[in-house]
């Protein structure tokens, strides 16, 4: 089975190990600021940032 990897945008660390007594694998790494809504947050900025980037070539 291949290592799970965090699910944060641009992130190649792997997931935290699931809790010994059982439940599912974290999806995100150790890293403090790893987790769901700064995930939310990276992946809406990244989007901003491709839209933007995608008008700007539009007007050259």
């Amino acid at each position: 089975m291949s290592e799970k990897k965090c699910i944060y945008p641009g992130c190649d660390r792997p997931a935290v190990p699931p809790h010994p007594l059982g439940g599912p694998q974290p999806s995100f790494c150790d890293l403090e600021e790893h987790n769901a809504l700064t995930a939310h947050l990276e992946r809406q900025r990244l989007a901003r940032e491709e839209v933007t980037n995608h008008t700007t070539e539009e007007d050259e």
